[in-house]
């Protein structure tokens, strides 16, 4: 049996040791596995329907829950609870029993909550000493207390999921420190009480491709630099504040962005994501991001959902709109928007009734009449009624150049416009000209000449 304080516990345990411990692991948390091989205490645990084993020459496993066909020094490298265990209570999580297995484990992923499995307290510092994880996935809801920075040293690990309402402080910046590591995904949505700011070193990390933080209270500002290969960067209902960062979608992944009720974060609508090969999603519901929706010279099939609601996007929609080929979800209402809408919209053939909002109920947009008749789900509220358009029309076509117009004959007082230094000349010669004629012609009250000629 390993000393915790030892570093023996790293070491590789043998396939008897490491089902042994993975035995005391399932006595200590009330969890039985349901294959038979688990009452058959010499049975390899390999069995286990959430246990994965590798075989020493990499030969293919036997199916779940079958004794035979595994080669001795068969190496347990996954726990993955998944509906192949029955749990009893669940606890605190005892990391100091899966110590033996820590050369090993490679995925350790409890689960989702239920009624019979929730761990609590607070996450074990013996999580930082499983050296060859890579996949940790804690999402069984009642873990408090911080996330331990110690868990940056795994030099393994690739993706990080920590799911629980309880978990609170900051997201140490260890967990991205490691330039020289291979963290790929950082999950750490519905950490209600998870506060602070973002480590600046993730959006930085050459390896990673997620961030998501969804429904926590993070905050401080987005970074003007991104240098992080992202895929997916998913920061719903935070209080982060800022812009979108043009890099972000300078890069050749991108393919979610998603600031949805991040109502503090401002900016102008980032153009290149919206023309990128890669993207499937953008959803800036619910923020202050302002700008325009460019015209399109190239098709962008791959994106799927486009959500501006409530945002501060003006200007019209552009008639390349259709370019959003693969579209099947557009929400532009309680926006800036407003002019024609164009009827190439109808030509989206993946959007639907109920995938194409241009204007709720509760609050009128500034489209202007007609609405076009060939996309009749996007010209209707969710309850089946046309949507109030503006009368306003279009405005009329601008004047042919050099074509002559009666009307540019008569021209208003108003609408002269005269240097000053002319308008000068006028007054001192129409003073002049009354001066003399005084001085030749003027008369006194008597009817005798006044005027210096007269005298």
């Amino acid at each position: 049996m390993c000393v915790l304080s030892s570093l023996l516990c790293a070491l590789v345990a043998s396939p008897p040791e490491a089902c042994k411990a993975l035995r005391g692991f399932y006595d200590a948390i009330g969890a039985k596995d349901k294959s038979p091989s688990f009452k058959d205490t010499s049975s390899t645990c390999c069995a286990f329907l959430d246990v994965r084993c590798t075989q020493p020459d990499g030969s293919p496993s036997p199916p779940l829950g079958q004794k035979e066909g595994w080669k001795a020094g068969a190496t347990l490298t996954k726990i993955k609870f998944r509906g192949g265990t029955e749990f009893g209570s669940s606890g605190t999580l005892p990391g100091a029993l899966l110590l033996p297995l820590a050369g090993t484990l490679e995925s350790l992923d409890l689960g989702k909550s239920s009624a019979h499995r929730s761990f609590s307290g607070t996450l074990p510092a013996e999580l930082a000493q499983l050296t060859a994880l890579q996949k940790l996935s804690l999402t069984t809801g009642k873990f408090s207390g911080t996330i331990p920075h110690q868990l940056g040293r795994l030099p393994a690990l690739e993706k990080l999921t920590l799911l629980s309402k309880s978990l609170s402080g900051t997201v140490p910046g260890e967990l991205c420190h490691r330039s020289d590591g291979s963290l790929r995904k950082l999950v750490l949505d519905d950490n209600v009480k998870l506060s602070g700011t973002l480590p600046p070193e993730c959006f930085l990390l050459p390896t990673l491709e997620e961030i998501s933080a969804k429904k926590t209270r993070i905050s401080g500002t987005l970074p003007s630099k991104i240098t992080a290969p992202l895929r997916l960067l998913i920061l719903e209902e935070v209080s982060l504040s800022g812009s979108v960062p043009e890099e972000l979608c300078k890069g050749e992944k991108l393919e979610e962005l998603v600031l949805r009720r991040a109502n503090r974060v401002s900016g102008t609508l980032p153009t290149e994501c919206l023309s990128h090969d890669t993207i499937t999603k953008i959803d800036l519901k619910r923020t202050k991001v302002g700008g325009t929706i460019p015209s399109l010279d190239k098709a962008v099939p791959k994106l799927k959902t486009l959500d501006l609601s409530n945002s501060d996007v003006s200007g019209t929609l552009p008639d390349s709109v259709d370019m959003f080929s693969g579209l099947e979800y557009l929400a532009v209402d309680r926006t800036k928007l407003y002019g024609t809408v164009p009827e190439s919209l109808g030509d989206i053939r993946g959007l639907k009734k109920g995938t194409c909002t241009l204007q709720t109920e509760s609050r009128d947009v500034n489209f202007w009449c007609p609405l076009p008749s060939n996309a009749p789900y996007c010209t209707e509220t969710s309850s089946g009624e046309t949507i109030v358009c503006s009368v306003m029309s279009p405005p009329p076509p601008p004047p042919v150049e050099d074509a002559y117009d009666p009307a540019d004959s008569v021209a208003s007082f108003d609408s002269w416009s005269l240097p000053q230094e002319l308008v000068l000349f006028f007054v001192l010669a129409a003073a002049s000209a009354a001066l003399t004629w005084w001085v030749e012609f003027g008369y006194d009250d008597d009817g005798e000449g006044s005027g210096f000629g007269s005298r």
